[in-house]
């Protein structure tokens, strides 16, 4: 630009001043404006880079401008489907904060029955044992001998004192007197210390107490026996249920499968 600026106001300055320019001078105010048109192409140059450099800068600022668009939307859609998890699992949380305090209730009511059922078992055991002794008493005072007949103040068979009459010739023997029938013997009674009878328990239909009262198992077993339900063998209680072969053996007698 200061190439130009000096070379325009020389051609000025000579014109006004009407002086011919030397051969030197002219030359040397050429050499100037080659060199000032080298600088504004090179400027120019300059200038359509730049220009491309801005264009490529806006394009890229709009590109980013639409992937942010973007990027709030998917935001948004995720924020909307986050909410609606989590109002899902707050859900979730309460029915099964229900559940619990209704098993919690269920296991308490279970609590009593088993109390109860242990109570009436106790009291069934006692019965039993009272029977148990009344019959033995009652076998005892049965077993006992009986005191033999006889008038008092004599002793002694008194058929061989009584004469014997022979019967006449031709006379007809008395008819015997018919003896009176023996009255029915009565039933005795089971013998002392033998085993009341035994109550099968359905397995299919017994509920978690009478496992636990009448087969004397574990909470665990019946609660297997109880979910792997229903059984067609009694095998089944060790292959399907899990049953240790020990704890079958114990209860197999006192058992029985209906459909």
């Amino acid at each position: 630009m200061t190439r130009i600026a000096m070379g325009l106001l020389v051609m000025i300055t000579a014109l006004m001043t009407g002086c011919v320019v030397s051969q030197s001078t002219h030359e040397q105010t050429l050499q100037d404006l080659q060199a000032t048109k080298s600088d504004l192409d090179r400027m120019r140059v300059q200038n359509e880079a730049l220009n491309k450099q801005v264009k490529v800068l806006q394009e890229a600022r709009t590109k980013l401008r639409e992937e942010l668009e973007k990027a709030n939307a998917e935001l948004g859609v995720q924020n909307t489907s986050l909410g609606k998890e989590r109002q899902g699992l707050d859900n979730k949380l309460k029915d099964l904060e229900r559940q619990l305090k209704e098993l919690t209730a269920s296991k308490r009511m279970l609590a009593q029955e088993m109390e109860v059922q242990k109570q009436k078992y106790e009291s069934a055991q006692k019965t039993i044992k009272r029977q148990q002794k009344e019959l033995k008493e009652r076998e005892q005072a049965e077993l006992l001998p009986a005191p033999a007949p006889g008038r008092p103040g004599g002793t002694g068979d008194l058929s061989k004192n009584v004469p014997v009459i022979p019967p006449k010739p031709g006379a007809v023997p008395p008819a015997a007197a018919p003896q009176s029938p023996l009255p029915p013997e009565s039933p005795k009674p089971p013998v002392a210390g033998s085993p009341p009878p035994v109550t099968l328990v359905d397995v299919n239909k017994a509920s978690e107490a009478d496992l636990v009262l009448t087969l004397s198992l574990g909470k665990e077993d019946s609660q297997k026996l109880i979910k792997s339900r229903p059984y067609k063998t009694k095998e089944e209680l060790v292959t399907r249920a899990g049953l240790s072969k020990t704890t079958f053996d114990r209860i197999k007698d006192r058992i029985t499968i209906t459909p």
